[in-house]
C-alpha cells in the first residue's frame, strides 16, 4: 500500500512516491545520525538540524532525537494505513512537516524548485488541523501560544516540554509509548 492513499484526494502520485522515498531517506539518515548525538547540542551535526526550529538546538540531547526519530516513524506508519490517522501531538506534527519538507527536496532535485515550492498545499491544508506548529520556526512568534492571541484562538501548547504531550485522550490521539514514557528520562 502505497503511503498517503488515504489521501489521495489531496495528493498527487508523484507526491505520494516522494513521500515514500522521504520517509525512508529520513528514517534511515536518523539510524545513523542517533550514534552521533551523545550530548545536548550534538544533533547540529545530523540531518535533523535541518527540520527542526533551531532555538531549542542546546534541548535536543539524545532522548530527544530517540524519541522523535519514534515520532516520524509512527507519522511514516500513519501515512501508510488505508485510514486516515490524525497527529497526537505538537513533535508529530513536527515529525509529519519534517517528512513533507524532504518530500518537497526530492521532487526540487527532480523537477526544480518552482514545483518543489506548489507540491503539497493541498495535503497540508487537510492533514494538518492547523499550521501553528509552523510557529516554532519563527522566534518572533516565541510565546504566541501562552498569549491572549493564543489563548482566544485554542491554540495547543507550543512549549518544549509539551511537545510530545497528546493533543487529547482522544483514542485515535494515542502517541506511541515510547515518547511518552518518564522512566526514560536519565537515558
Amino acid at each position: 500500500m502505497p503511503i498517503g492513499q488515504a489521501y489521495s484526494e489531496s495528493l498527487t502520485p508523484r507526491e505520494q512516491q516522494a513521500l515514500a522515498d522521504g520517509c525512508t531517506l529520513l528514517i534511515d539518515g536518523i539510524f545513523d545520525d542517533l550514534a552521533l548525538v551523545q550530548e545536548p547540542g550534538d544533533v547540529a551535526q545530523t540531518t535533523l538540524v535541518e527540520h527542526l526550529p533551531t532555538r531549542y538546538l542546546p534541548r535536543y540531547t539524545p532522548l530527544f532525537c530517540r524519541k522523535f526519530a519514534i515520532c516520524i516513524i509512527t507519522v511514516a506508519w500513519k501515512l501508510a494505513q488505508p485510514d486516515q490517522l490524525p497527529l497526537s501531538s505538537v513533535a508529530e506534527e513536527l515529525a509529519a512537516w519534517t517528512i513533507i519538507n524532504e518530500a518537497k527536496s526530492l521532487i526540487a532535485e527532480r523537477e526544480g524548485e518552482t514545483a518543489a515550492e506548489q507540491a503539497f498545499d493541498t495535503f497540508v491544508e487537510e492533514y494538518f488541523e492547523d499550521t501553528d506548529v509552523l510557529f516554532l520556526f519563527d522566534d518572533a512568534y516565541d510565546g504566541i501560544d501562552e498569549g491572549v492571541v493564543g489563548q482566544l484562538v485554542g491554540m495547543s501548547s507550543l512549549a518544549f516540554d509539551a511537545w510530545f504531550r497528546p493533543f487529547s485522550n482522544d483514542p485515535a490521539r494515542t502517541a506511541h509509548p515510547y515518547v511518552l514514557s518518564d522512566a526514560l528520562q536519565g537515558a
